[in-house]
């Protein structure tokens, strides 16, 4: 289940996802702070965040926690 990077609120559905070259991407848009993020699997592994909080879409390091949240969920 992930988890907004602005607020830590957890979404529960990807607002959009498509193929983008060799990632598979996943947005969402917080329901509690507005914040719109996307989410960049290649091979079913998460690879980087992009957020939007802050005025822009930026790169969002990858956590331990996140990686094994995915693990969890696939």
């Amino acid at each position: 289940m992930p988890k907004c990077p602005n607020c830590t609120a957890h979404m529960q559905e990807p607002n959009k996802e498509w193929e983008f070259g060799l990632f598979k991407v996943k947005m969402y848009k917080c329901t509690k702070c507005g914040n719109q993020f996307r989410e960049h699997f290649r091979e079913n592994t998460l690879k980087f965040v992009l957020s939007a909080h802050n005025g822009g879409l930026g790169k969002i390091r990858v956590i331990k926690e996140t990686l094994d949240r995915h693990k969890t969920y696939q």
